[in-house]
């Protein structure tokens, strides 16, 4: 959102990023490897990144490769978007119940964690920054707005 702030973080100390993070109740998610292809999903530790692992991918085709180094990012934007933790493709957002001769409406409150997203690239900033301007302009989306709210963005120059 507006209170952007930056630091330069090493990958010695991703560790200890990773621990502030939790212990400030962030639910981390990064690239991780899922059958077969690397995915965005819930990650515990630097160990759960794709260390030294790259996607090939083609026409109609994607596989994981081995790489010969040890880069923890060193693979091309895949299958997943950040979308998915801000804007999900389902949520309920009111229940209705029935009354005597109507109905009562219930409001649905956003429980989602406060992600910490680990590893954002260049374009998928500006994907999120797009968003924003759809769901968060002139007509905003309250449970979109929540959740950008509680988000951290660990973003940067990977390679």
């Amino acid at each position: 959102m507006n209170a952007h702030r930056h630091a330069v973080v090493t990958r010695a100390d991703l560790p200890r990023l990773f621990e502030a993070l939790q212990a400030r109740g962030y639910c981390l998610v990064g690239p991780t490897i899922r059958d077969g292809a690397i995915i965005y999903d819930q990650i515990k530790a630097i160990d759960d990144l794709p260390i030294g692992w790259m996607d090939q991918q083609d026409g109609g085709t994607y596989r994981l490769k081995k790489r010969g180094d040890v880069a923890l990012f060193g693979y091309a934007v895949g299958p997943h978007s950040w979308k998915k933790f801000l804007f999900p493709s389902k949520q309920r957002i009111f229940s209705a119940e029935r009354t005597g001769t109507g109905f009562e409406i219930k409001q649905e409150t956003d429980d989602s964690p406060k992600y910490a997203f680990i590893g954002v690239r260049s374009c998928e900033l500006h994907a999120i920054a797009i968003q924003d301007r759809v769901f968060m302009g002139q007509f905003t989306d309250p449970v979109y707005r929540a959740r950008r709210g509680k988000a951290c963005i660990v973003a940067g120059k990977w390679g």
